[in-house]
């Protein structure tokens, strides 16, 4: 059966863009997914390598995978895509864990999904912050530090959310007492949250991820609050100084406004249309991103800029007399229950999308 030609416009396609890191040593931009805190580094370094696999892996690849779900982001009519990601190196390996990156067809990074049973869940997206003397007049995507708003304390793999402190404040307040070297504990914290003519409490409590228990024994972990329960922090005492835990502030709403919905719409190719090929319903977002991405890497060859790379692949196919056609594969979501991952998008050097194909010969491109 003849699959009919469409002549597709060619797309300019949008920059490479990543958000800035943190300007400072002291902060850190970071998601949390579960149990695991996911740097920002760590999240761009992923999507550098899902984006060029996307170029390189194996039509039959589990990853790079498409991701649909794009509501999750508040995003709609647009396929996204998705590698794994690890808290530290992220390296080709088998073992793919429960986190991915979520990036678009410009290799934006858009966040991070966690893989339940039920589905993907969105992982927080957080700001850390070590010196909150420095943080007090710190901004982040043009908003201070102090507008955003407070999810926990952090050190190391401890982790002691805002409302499991207010909880034990409320349960344990009696066994709060007060500080005796006020001004060495209060100088940890900015001075516009604290009054050494205020009186000031604190309880030790035990150094666990997570847990927040009373215990007698050796001060190295203090919750400090004010008369009136007000929580100013959690101090660990290192040798004979104290310090303070890091804040964990949100940045979800911020990075949202400020870079995801910020980017250009997925635009062009107006004559596209939605297409089932075996059974697998393939919409006009899909394919647009698979052609963006196509597209630009077919622009890098002809340029000579990334000889390396495997995908757009000539092939005999002949659907033009004379006409070379090249092959890109197309990612099949992860969660799909299709056997068939080996499907093609069939492009000609001008990047027009002349039909569809597979490795199987029953469904092979005519």
């Amino acid at each position: 059966m003849m699959i009919a030609l469409t002549v597709l416009s060619f797309l300019t396609l949008l920059p490479l863009h990543f958000a800035k890191p943190a300007p400072r040593k002291s902060f850190t931009e970071m998601f949390k997914c579960k149990l695991n805190f996911i740097s920002m580094d760590q999240a761009q370094k992923a999507v550098q390598l899902g984006c060029s696999q996307m170029q390189v892996a194996l039509p039959t690849s589990l990853f790079p995978a498409s991701f649909i779900e794009s509501e999750l982001f508040d995003l709609t009519n647009i396929v996204l895509f998705t590698w794994p990601v690890f808290p530290f190196d992220n390296v080709l390996r088998e073992d793919h864990g429960r986190n991915r990156v979520v990036f678009d067809s410009s290799c934006r990074l858009v966040g991070l999904i966690h893989i339940k049973p039920t589905g993907p869940e969105r992982c927080l997206h957080l700001m850390e912050v070590e010196d909150l003397n420095i943080a007090h007049d710190f901004e982040v995507y043009n908003t201070r530090w102090t507008s955003l708003q407070l999810y926990g304390y952090k050190y190391d793999n401890e982790f002691y959310s805002k409302n499991s402190v207010e909880e034990f404040v409320n349960s344990n307040f009696k066994s709060f007492r007060g500080i005796k070297k006020k001004k060495e504990i209060l100088d940890l914290y900015p001075s516009e949250s604290t009054n050494l003519d205020s009186r000031y409490l604190a309880c030790t409590i035990l150094p666990e991820p997570g847990v927040i228990k009373l215990t007698r024994m050796k001060k190295i972990r203090r919750v400090v609050i004010s008369s009136n329960k007000r929580i100013i922090g959690i101090c660990r005492k290192k040798e004979i100084i104290w310090k303070p835990l890091a804040e964990l502030r949100y940045l979800d709403d911020l990075y949202r406004a400020n870079v995801v919905l910020k980017r250009k719409p997925e635009v062009g190719f107006a004559k596209l249309q939605s297409m089932n090929y075996n059974g697998i319903h393939l919409s006009v977002f899909m394919l647009r991103s698979h052609l963006i991405m196509a597209c630009n890497a077919l622009t890098k060859k002809k340029m000579g800029i990334d000889l390396d790379l495997r995908y757009p692949l000539r092939t005999n196919i002949e659907a033009i007399p004379d006409r070379p056609m090249l092959t890109w594969p197309l990612r099949i979501p992860e969660n799909s229950f299709h056997d068939e991952r080996d499907i093609r998008l069939v492009i000609d050097e001008r990047c027009n999308l002349m039909g569809v194909t597979s490795q199987n010969p029953k469904s092979s491109f005519p």
